[in-house]
């Protein structure tokens, strides 16, 4: 994320959390004084957590703040292939990798941290712990958001796409 990227009121914004989208575009003032362009965000998807939430960020630290406009849908395809395959090797995963995984903002890395998270899931006789259980759903319910705005299908559709897929890689159906 090189380059600087143009946004326009209506846009969409991904982070490692949520699907957001861009409400106003306005020249305020910032921390040190100056006057800088800043975009006005709120979740895309509105719940009980995040039900009145407005943020703002100068738009020059977008970037910093690892923000970046949603994925191809080339990128969803593949990552959704990538959830239903098998990988040989694949064993539990520390809680310091899955923030690595988490911090790319990255479809296909989210994709492998849920795929991982499933795998133990449905390997293990007990179910995950607390803290695994909150990360595999909430990193679930990020692809489901980022698939749902990028191939314009319900938040219901994605989740029944990508649960199909885990499905297939499972060696236990039906233990979602």
């Amino acid at each position: 994320m090189d380059k600087i990227v143009r946004f326009k009121v209506g846009d969409k914004l991904v982070d490692s959390t949520y699907v957001y989208r861009v409400i106003k575009i306005k020249i305020a003032k910032v921390f040190g004084g100056n006057r800088e362009k800043c975009l006005f965000y709120e979740p895309f998807f509105r719940n009980d957590k995040c039900n009145s939430l407005i943020c703002s960020l100068p738009a020059s630290n977008i970037m910093e703040a690892n923000l970046r406009k949603p994925v191809t849908q080339k990128r969803i395809r593949d990552t959704l292939k990538l959830l239903g395959k098998r990988k040989n090797g694949e064993t539990k995963i520390s809680f310091s990798e899955a923030d690595s995984f988490l911090k790319e903002n990255d479809p296909l890395e989210t994709a492998k941290l849920i795929r991982l998270l499933w795998f133990e899931k449905q390997s293990e006789d007990k179910s995950l712990s607390t803290r695994k259980k909150n990360l595999y759903e909430n990193s679930l319910r990020h692809l489901i958001e980022e698939v749902s705005i990028v191939q314009k299908i319900s938040i219901k559709k994605a989740e029944n796409k990508i649960k199909r897929r885990l499905k297939k890689f499972s060696p236990v159906l039906g233990h979602l």
